[in-house]
């Protein structure tokens, strides 16, 4: 298959692994896309564990392992990022800037995920501190309940908003 081209540069003169999602993202890129996408539907499905079916342990465990996960999947993009950027994919050339609205996109996209990258793991850390093992409500419940929704809309946000840096730099 030959490179794609794109505003006067070949795929593979960008720095680091090309995506495969077929736009102008590196892999790790492309990764993210659809690891927030599984966030979202396994943050999603645990909050319905806990909330409809009264599954603490498995709303428990589903988020320490997607806590786990997702921290995993970030030290290996945040490396990607340091070591090949992505401001020239961005730009379409080797050696361009980003435009302003790349630029407006990351920076609300920034601005929810380290609120969620603050407010989640003290939600968790909290949780597993204070429901006992097996765990079930008790004193730490209303704290639990008016932070957690907070912390799941944070990520849901978080999730959003990398979706749109995404199609904002490497798409449209």
């Amino acid at each position: 298959m030959a490179p794609q081209r794109v505003a006067g540069a070949e795929m593979n003169d960008f720095p680091g692994v090309d995506g495969f999602l077929g736009t102008r993202a590196s892999w790790a890129m492309d990764a993210m896309v659809l690891v927030m996408a599984l966030v979202v539907v396994v943050l999603g499905w645990s909050v319905h564990q806990v909330r409809s079916k009264r599954k603490f342990g498995r709303h428990k465990w589903a988020q320490i392992l997607l806590a786990v996960g997702l921290l995993a999947a970030v030290v290996l993009f945040e490396t990607d990022v340091r070591f090949n950027g992505w401001e020239d994919r961005a730009a379409g050339v080797v050696g361009g800037a980003a435009s302003t609205a790349v630029w407006t996109a990351l920076t609300v996209h920034l601005v929810f995920a380290v609120f969620s990258v603050v407010l989640w793991p003290v939600v968790i850390v909290r949780a597993a501190r204070n429901f006992g093992a097996p765990p079930h409500p008790g004193a730490h419940s209303a704290w639990h309940r008016r932070w957690a929704p907070v912390a799941a809309i944070g990520m849901t946000l978080t999730a959003v908003t990398s979706w749109i840096f995404y199609w904002v730099a490497f798409v449209a």
